[in-house]
């Protein structure tokens, strides 16, 4: 069976997560607090990402610049995309964040993704951009980009399914994964429900 790997990008791909700095930086309201209001139940999870890249103030060079010189990429991640292909098998990036941050690590690194982005307006300002070829939502529309919907296509399709994730946003499409590779938050979040899978710190251990 051809086997389909479902990545998360940020905090996954990445060792940081690109919002994370990006936001923390650039961001001109108090965004964890926002986000803290969205894991309480009191704000929606796509609202919460518009309001937080409409608050984001930086010219676009100096945005795209301070993201590439402070986020790393994970140790043998490049070596194991390579892997994956010379075997036959699928890889895709899955993600919340923005395809403009991701292709400033990818580089000829082509790869299917499912990812939102950001346009620049000019004057310091930027607005989100929904990820064109979203799923619809199985679970519900509370979710930016529906990671579980991925998964299910996939497992649809034939490919036994083998998440990547780090995060909070992970937990419910990876738990539909044939397999699970965990960090972070999501590891966490995993081990507290019982839910079976394997820590991951970069990809060398993975190859």
């Amino acid at each position: 069976m051809r086997k389909c790997y479902i990545l998360d990008f940020d905090g996954t791909v990445t060792a940081l997560d690109t919002l994370v700095v990006a936001f923390d930086r650039y961001c001109i309201v108090d965004w964890r607090e926002l986000e803290n209001e969205m894991r309480a139940g009191r704000r929606e999870r796509h609202q919460t990402l518009v309001d937080e890249v409409d608050s984001m103030k930086a010219e676009k060079e100096e945005l795209f610049d301070f993201i590439r010189k402070n986020v790393p990429v994970r140790e043998g991640f490049f070596d194991f995309v390579k892997k994956v292909r010379e075997n036959g098998d699928e890889i895709v990036i899955l993600s919340g964040g923005f395809r403009s941050f991701a292709d400033l690590f990818m580089g000829d690194t082509e790869v299917k993704a499912y990812i939102n982005d950001i346009r620049y307006l000019g004057d310091k300002n930027w607005e989100l951009v929904p990820c064109s070829n979203a799923l619809p939502p199985l679970c519900s529309k509370n979710c930016s980009n529906c990671k579980r919907a991925v998964v299910e296509k996939y497992k649809n399709e034939g490919f036994e399914t083998i998440y990547f994730g780090d995060g909070e946003t992970d937990f419910c499409g990876s738990r539909y994964a044939d397999k699970i590779y965990a960090t972070d938050e999501l590891a966490e979040k995993l081990s507290a429900e019982n839910v079976k899978f394997t820590y991951f710190k970069d990809y060398k251990n993975i190859l």
